[in-house]
């Protein structure tokens, strides 16, 4: 097994898809980037929520050509495998995948430390696996090896472990947004000399130092139970850093202080944690009742600040004649895709913007293709350019445009319901102050329990 099979073809090849996702997740904020090693031997470790896309985000925050230990399973088709080793990428043996082929995976670990100590990035994902979960599994032993192994081979030079937090706003939605947190890093060398004669200690407690540090950074409870309602509080909480230090991603940011806090009442207060989950329940399930979402207007705002943040909304999307012919320029390509995608999905939704990506670009290219011999036929090579070129312009306006529409229906759905319903809307509304209250409360303890942590926060977001 080579020690790096990155290609020129890969090269190029890692450009192109870098510039993919970047469409596809157009806002891509790093927090930390200082703690990146510019060159030198880094290791990074991170969460694994969205499949292939999740190794192009790191090479993307890091801004180098980092390799991967990828599932082996990857590798055994012919033309995802030699793509996967094209970039670099070194096949991992798992006892998920194949029990008789684990020892296998000690030789993998050893390549892996060998690019490492060559001063070559690499990347790992210590979880084992991609999931859908709101929590970071047991970190695995794998890093701590190859860190190991590497400062044995590096003579003495510094050999960097990075912990990145990846966090989504929607994973499976294009034009989404992704936040990077970059974690606390460690220096290898630094850290076995200190448990010098003690190797397997040094590992052990290496891995257990990952294992806090990756939930430090990435939207982590400790209880899953708490997931469900995670949608819910991210409408309740307030938000500490002004809204235009954390505006590209506040969403993202609020849903990892949210999911702290939990873990901190949960171990400090589990009587009061569990009364305010039997509230917040019961507040969902009242409005449930009432047909209104926990997210609507309505509860944001009152008066004529409502009605004129609807006003500008059914004023945008009284403009749609450019969304219209834009999806209708699109409706064939994007039907073909919604519908072939979820065939090669997996369960949950690890997969499923890879396979919107995978089919999206032939279908689209295709049609883009055949607009413009279309209209070539009918007028010259520079306006059937500049057509086709403008097309996808028009088709991500029609995409928000729809997005916004379907915001103004709800929301003017859910005023129609309570407009003749004052005595019901005031109790929901003084109901979902006092729940407010209630978690503001927690969240100002929180803040003063920690408040090196939310400074540092803040810091990083106006960076």
């Amino acid at each position: 097994m080579a020690a790096d099979q990155s290609t020129f073809f890969g090269t190029l090849l890692r450009k192109t898809i870098r510039r993919v996702i970047r469409f596809y997740y157009p806002v891509i904020r790093v927090t930390h980037a200082e703690r990146l090693p510019a060159e030198g031997a880094t290791l990074y470790i991170a969460n694994h929520p969205n499949s292939l896309i999740d190794p192009v985000l790191i090479g993307i925050a890091s801004q180098r050509p980092v390799r991967f230990m990828a599932k082996a399973p990857l590798f055994e088709g012919r033309v995802l495998g030699a793509l996967l080793r094209s970039v670099g990428m070194i096949p991992a043996y798992r006892a998920s995948d194949d029990k008789s082929s684990v020892r296998r995976n000690v030789e993998s670990l050893t390549v892996a430390a060998e690019n490492l100590a060559k001063g070559l990035p690499m990347g790992i994902f210590p979880e084992g696996k991609s999931h859908d979960l709101t929590h970071v599994e047991q970190v695995k032993t794998g890093a701590a090896r190859i860190a190991q192994q590497a400062v044995a081979l590096a003579a003495g030079k510094p050999v960097w472990v990075v912990p990145l937090g990846i966090n989504y706003e929607e994973k499976q939605r294009f034009r989404s947004r992704v936040w990077v947190a970059v974690g606390e890093t460690v220096e290898a060398t630094a850290w076995f000399a200190g448990h010098e004669g003690n190797e397997k200690q040094a590992m052990r407690q290496l891995t257990i130092a990952l294992d806090e540090r990756l939930k430090a950074v990435a939207v982590h409870l400790d209880d899953a139970r708490w997931g469900p309602l995670l949608d819910d509080l991210e409408w309740l909480a307030p938000v500490y850093a002004s809204a235009e230090k954390v505006r590209a991603v506040s969403r993202v940011q609020r849903r990892k202080n949210i999911a702290d806090a939990i873990n901190y009442f949960e171990t400090k207060d589990p009587e009061r944690a569990e009364a305010l989950t039997a509230r917040v329940a019961a507040h969902h399930e009242a409005l449930g009742q009432a047909g209104v979402r926990i997210s609507s207007p309505v509860f944001q705002h009152v008066g004529a600040a409502l009605f004129w943040r609807l006003a500008f909304k059914v004023w945008r999307v009284l403009f749609g004649v450019p969304a219209l012919i834009g999806t209708l320029l699109h409706l064939i390509p994007f039907v073909l895709v919604r519908l072939i995608s979820p065939k090669f999905e997996g369960l949950g939704k690890t997969t499923t913007s890879l396979y919107r990506i995978l089919v999206g670009l032939p279908f689209y290219g295709v049609w883009y293709v055949a607009a413009w011999f279309a209209l070539y036929q009918y007028t010259d090579a520079k306006i059937a350019t500049a057509a086709v070129v403008a097309m996808p312009l028009i088709g991500i306006f029609a995409f928000h445009y729809w997005i916004n529409a379907a915001v103004v229906w709800r929301s003017l759905r859910e005023e129609a319901k309570l407009l003749f319903n004052a005595k019901l809307l005031a109790g929901l509304r003084a109901e979902n102050r006092a729940v407010k209250k209630e978690i503001a409360e927690l969240g100002d303890e929180y803040r003063e329990a920690f408040p090196d942590k939310f400074a540092d926060l803040e810091s990083a977001a106006s960076a």
